[in-house]
């Protein structure tokens, strides 16, 4: 259990991540390293709608109750206007979330799902619109622009509404933590950023980039700067050699892992413990 919270830890600005600023605060985090370790482990089970979260606290499951009650928010809600049974909706939403971390293909879901290519895109933009889903476009070589024609990742807004399928019947396959790590760490970022003055909606916000050897970057943005985030859920000196893509890119790197602090390089990227991370720049 999370038994108290950091104190005096001064949010940090997207900007600020590989400075000087940034390194100070990560290390001045670190003395709350395990409890932040903790406590984004239980966020990426729970999530945080305040039920899930009094749950977590209380070291309970999730109620059943709640479950259906996000259950029908989708299904009876945000899919009022769908023409799709409960069934096949609930599949292709499953299938999304199974995708975390890729881009999504939304016309092999369709082939997947033996549906039209039309009504998987009508139902993200059902999950869009309800503030459960959102984009990350690719982004453009030469500006923070989506690049034309180019599959964007789909994230959900919280853990919950991601492991909703499996939550509800244990025989479906649960999400990776380690894509729910890199979901909200994306998440962290938008709310900073909106928090900064930019608006939540739109295509500019936060972008999944390609290096020059077709390698995958999880996230940019005008508001980092020259600064890329990974979302890597490692715990020992393995996140060297996932730092690689980033290290060959024009890009200074920050790999959010699960527990290691490593700011000692000067050329090469940071680890940097997602909790602590978000923690920072989020609350």
């Amino acid at each position: 259990m999370i038994k108290a919270a950091p104190d005096g830890l001064p949010r940090l600005g997207l900007s600020d991540l590989r400075t000087v600023v940034g390194r100070d605060a990560f290390e001045a985090a670190s003395v709350w390293l395990d409890t932040l370790v903790r406590a984004w482990d239980l966020y990426l089970v729970y999530g945080g709608f305040p039920v899930a979260a009094a749950a977590a606290k209380r070291g309970e499951p999730i109620p059943d109750w709640f479950l259906t009650d996000i259950f029908n928010v989708i299904y009876n809600d945000v899919f009022a206007e769908s023409r799709a049974s409960e069934t096949t909706a609930s599949h292709m939403v499953e299938r999304l979330w199974a995708g975390i971390g890729s881009p999504a293909n939304l016309a092999n879901i369709a082939s997947d799902l033996d549906v039209d290519g039309k009504t998987v895109a009508r139902h993200l933009g059902y999950l869009r619109n309800g503030y459960l889903a959102w984009d990350c476009p690719q982004g453009h070589e030469r500006r923070w622009a989506p690049r034309p024609g180019a599959q964007a990742k789909i994230y959900a807004i919280d853990p919950l509404v991601a492991r909703l399928a499996h939550l509800r019947n244990p025989g479906r396959d649960d999400v990776d933590p380690t894509l729910l790590s890199e979901m909200m760490i994306g998440m962290a970022v938008r709310r900073a950023a909106v928090a900064a003055g930019r608006r939540w909606e739109g295509d500019n916000l936060l972008f999944h980039l390609r290096t020059p050897a077709r390698k995958e970057i999880d996230f940019a943005s005008e508001l980092l700067g020259d600064v890329a985030l990974e979302g890597k859920f490692v715990d020992d000196d393995a996140w060297h050699s996932e730092a690689q893509t980033v290290e060959a890119s024009p890009w200074s790197g920050i790999l959010a892992t699960r527990s290691v602090l490593d700011t000692s390089s000067t050329d090469g990227a940071w680890a940097v413990p997602a909790g602590i991370l978000a923690y920072l720049i989020d609350t």
